[in-house]
C-alpha cells in the first residue's frame, strides 16, 4: 500500500476498538434499537429453524460427544455448553439454513454477544448494546467485500466476508460485554484479526456456515485472552504486513471508506435489516422471484418445459448441478425448478430428496445459462416464449412480518409458550435484568 493508502488507514484499529467502548444506547437514534432487534428476532428464529434440520442434528450430535455442559443454552435445544462452545454452536445454527438477513453479520455478533453475557449474566440493555457493537463495526468494514460481483477486492479472490469480518465483529462485541477498555479491545482486535479466514468456495456446503461459528467462537475467545492480559499487535489491521495488506491490492476508495461510518450514521438506519424470504443465497433470490410471478400468471407443468434461460449467477451461486439438498441452497437451477414445480420455495425444499426427483433434476439440465440477461425465460414444447423481468430482490420488512416468519420457523421447534413469549422478550429486551431471562425461553426440557 502507498503512502497516500497508509496515511488514509491511520488508527483504522483502534478507531473500532474506541467505537465499542464508547457506544451507548440511550445516544442512539431509536430506530437503531428497533432494527436490533427485528435483526435479533429474525437470527434466533433461523437458528431454532436449523436445530430441526440436517445441519442441527449433525451440530447436536457434535455438541453431545464433545462440548462440556456449561452455563450458556443452545439455542432451540435441551443442550447447555460453555460461553466458546455456546458461540460456535449458535452462530453455526444462525447461518445454518443461510435464511439469515443478507450480509450475515447478525449471526455471529448475535450468537458472540449473547453467549459473552449469558455466561457472565449481563442484562439485556448490555447484550443488545453489544450486538449493535458488533454489527456496526463489521457492516463498517463492509466495502472490502462490496464489489466481489465486478471482479474486484479480496471476495472476487475467494475470500468470504463470514470468516474474514466475523472475528473482529464478534471479539469487539464480546469486548463490550466483558466491559474492556480501549486498549484490551484494541488487543481482542489484534487476536481476532489473525484468526480469519473463510472461503466463497464453501458455498453450498456445511462449511459456510460453520465460518460464521467460528467467528463468534473465536471472537469471544479473543476478548477473553485480552481480559485476561494476552497481548497483540496494535496495528492489525492497516500495519505492514496487516490483514488488509494481506487481502490487498484494494483501492484507495476502498480503504478510506473502512470505519468511516461508525455512529455517523448508523448502518442499521441507513441500510437497516434485510431480511430474507427464502433460504438460499442471495443470488438466487431475484430468479426465484420471477419464477413465483410467472407461474402465477400462467400454471406450467415441468413436462410443457424445453428449456428455462437466465442469469445462473455461477458465482456466487456455485452449484450449478447440486447433488444434495443442501447444495441446492447455492443453485439457481435448483431454486427455479423447486419454485416451477410448487409455486414457492420453502426452508424444507432443501433436501436430498429434493435433489433426487426426477423433474427437478430434468428441469435443472433443461436451465441455460445466458450471462447479463435481465429476464427469467421459460420457452415451452410448443414454442411458447413465457419471460418475466428480473427484479431487485424484496426484503421482508417490519416487526409484524417479521414475527410472522419467526413463528413459521419455530412453529415446530419450541413449545407454544416458548414461541409466545420469545417475541415479547426480544421486543423488551433493553428492559431484563438479566439476559438469561431471554435464554431460558430458547432452550428445551431436557428429556
Amino acid at each position: 500500500m502507498g503512502e497516500i493508502q497508509e496515511k488514509s488507514l491511520d488508527g483504522l484499529s483502534r478507531r473500532l476498538a474506541e467505537f465499542a467502548v464508547s457506544f451507548e444506547l440511550r445516544h442512539a437514534p431509536a430506530e437503531v434499537l428497533e432494527n436490533a432487534k427485528i435483526a435479533a428476532l429474525d437470527c434466533l428464529g433461523v437458528a431454532i429453524l436449523a436445530v430441526s434440520q440436517e445441519i442441527g442434528h449433525v451440530l447436536l450430535s457434535y455438541a453431545r460427544a464433545n462440548c462440556s455442559t456449561g452455563p450458556c443454552t443452545v439455542w432451540g435445544s435441551s443442550v447447555t455448553a460453555n460461553s466458546r462452545d455456546a458461540a460456535f454452536l449458535n452462530g453455526t445454527l444462525a447461518h445454518g439454513l443461510d435464511f439469515d438477513d443478507r450480509g450475515h453479520a447478525s449471526t455471529y455478533t448475535l450468537a458472540s454477544a449473547i453467549a459473552a453475557a449469558e455466561c457472565c449474566n449481563a442484562s439485556g440493555a448490555a447484550t443488545i448494546e453489544a450486538f449493535i457493537v458488533g454489527r456496526e463495526i463489521r457492516m463498517s468494514l463492509d466495502g472490502l467485500f462490496a464489489r466481489r460481483s465486478s471482479g474486484e477486492g479480496p471476495g472476487a479472490r475467494g475470500w468470504h466476508s463470514n470468516g474474514i469480518l466475523g472475528p473482529i465483529a464478534s471479539a469487539c462485541a464480546a469486548s463490550k460485554i466483558f466491559d474492556l477498555d480501549v486498549q484490551h479491545t484494541l488487543t481482542a482486535i489484534g487476536l481476532a484479526a489473525g484468526s480469519c479466514g473463510a472461503l466463497t468456495r464453501d458455498g453450498g456446503t456445511m462449511a459456510k456456515p460453520f465460518r460464521a461459528g467460528h467467528a463468534a467462537a473465536a471472537g469471544l475467545t479473543c476478548a477473553l485472552l485480552a481480559k485476561e492480559g494476552f497481548t497483540s499487535d496494535e496495528t492489525p489491521l492497516e500495519g505492514p504486513y496487516g490483514l488488509l495488506a494481506a487481502l490487498g491490492p484494494l483501492g484507495e476508495d476502498v480503504l478510506d471508506s473502512l470505519g468511516k461510518d461508525l455512529g455517523a450514521p448508523y448502518d442499521l438506519v441507513t441500510r437497516g435489516v434485510e431480511v430474507k424470504q427464502f433460504a438460499s443465497c442471495t443470488a438466487t433470490h431475484a430468479a426465484v422471484e420471477a419464477m413465483l410471478r410467472l407461474v402465477q400468471k400462467r400454471a406450467v407443468q415441468p413436462s410443457e418445459v424445453n428449456f428455462i434461460e437466465c442469469d445462473l449467477r455461477p458465482y456466487p451461486a456455485l452449484r450449478t448441478c447440486p447433488q444434495r439438498g443442501f447444495e441446492g441452497r447455492f443453485s439457481v437451477p435448483f431454486c427455479v425448478a423447486i419454485a416451477l414445480i410448487f409455486g414457492r420455495l420453502s426452508p424444507e425444499d432443501f433436501t436430498d430428496e429434493r435433489a433426487r426427483d426426477r423433474w427437478v433434476r430434468s428441469l435443472i439440465e433443461r436451465c441455460r445459462h445466458a450471462p447479463g440477461l435481465k429476464s427469467l425465460v421459460v420457452c415451452l414444447n410448443d414454442g411458447t416464449r413465457l419471460s418475466e423481468p428480473i427484479r431487485r430482490a424484496g426484503n421482508i420488512k417490519g416487526w409484524e412480518k417479521v414475527h410472522e416468519k419467526f413463528n413459521r420457523c419455530v412453529g415446530d421447534v419450541l413449545p407454544d409458550r416458548q414461541r409466545a413469549m420469545l417475541p415479547d422478550l426480544v421486543a423488551h429486551l433493553e428492559e431484563l435484568p438479566s439476559v438469561r431471562e431471554l435464554t431460558k425461553s430458547l432452550c428445551l426440557p431436557t428429556s
